[in-house]
């Protein structure tokens, strides 16, 4: 089974299966990737990123994290984005599970996540390592992990990474709660930590790699403040953001000006010029 799978659960690592929601659109491109983590034999499972409010997607969610009787320990969030949390609440009520998000207010009986805290439920072998990487908005959050509910990289077979890295193209960063050199950093981390490790992404197909994809992208946003940088340098620095985006994207496309736009006061605002 390949990625897209509607309304199934799609196998990716030995512990880990993902549910795609149907709601595509540019930005979530096929759907959200909502994961389900239980590992064969366990009585227990964890669902992260319960997606949007859709009943049927929830539905789906439900059954098969409670196949065989398993119950439902965690719902966890990558951050609050409503693609990707707003169907936390109604999933609670399906199965009963407390929902943990890095911001207290998106936490339903359940206390907010901690960056490096390992998380380990009864009756589910995997553990989950917290990597805290704000950027994309300010409560974004990845989850390692580990098979047999280790803490080391021998037993690590995937990172969940939500929407701070896609299974394709770039991220955009909230211009309400995100932040462009947290963002920077966070890539910095997971290109340290996912060597050779499968990144299990938010939305997208799943990687094989999630430090190359990190890499990447870090690249690819340091290629764009340079960019930025120097069409001020050529424009003035009473350059309209408009004018450094005909400037910077001499190619974009109309439909795509806006999110140009957005990318452009980013990197502004991180150079101290906005």
């Amino acid at each position: 089974m390949e990625h897209p799978a509607y309304s199934q659960l799609r196998p990716v690592t030995p512990s880990v299966g993902v549910v795609l929601c149907d709601n595509p659109s540019y930005q979530a491109l096929e759907g959200t990737n909502s994961w389900v983590i239980r590992a064969p034999g366990d009585t227990a499972s964890v669902i992260v990123d319960p997606g949007p409010h859709d009943e049927g997607h929830l539905n789906v969610l439900r059954r098969k994290a409670t196949e065989d009787g398993a119950e439902v320990a965690l719902i966890l969030l990558t951050h609050h984005h409503p693609d990707h949390a707003d169907g936390a609440g109604r999933l609670r009520q399906l199965v009963g599970a407390p929902v943990r998000a890095v911001d207290k207010r998106y936490c339903i009986a359940g206390d907010p996540l901690v960056d490096g805290e390992i998380i380990r439920c009864d009756g589910l072998t995997p553990s989950i390592d917290v990597l805290a990487t704000p950027g994309h908005t300010d409560d974004s959050v990845c989850f390692a992990v580990h098979t047999d509910g280790g803490t080391s990289r021998e037993d690590l077979e995937g990172i969940l990474t939500g929407d701070t890295i896609a299974g394709r193209h770039t991220t955009m960063i909230s211009e309400t709660t995100g932040d462009l050199g947290d963002y920077l950093e966070s890539l910095r981390l997971l290109a340290r930590r996912g060597s050779g490790v499968r990144m299990l992404p938010g939305h997208g197909p799943d990687r094989d790699d999630t430090a190359q994809l990190a890499v990447k992208y870090l690249q690819r946003r340091e290629h764009r403040l340079r960019q930025v940088a120097a069409a001020v340098a050529t424009l003035g620095e009473d350059a309209t953001v408009g004018q450094i985006v005909d400037e910077i994207y001499t190619d974009v496309d109309p439909v795509l000006r806006d999110s140009a736009k957005q990318s452009t006061r980013v990197a502004l605002r991180h150079l101290g010029k906005l």
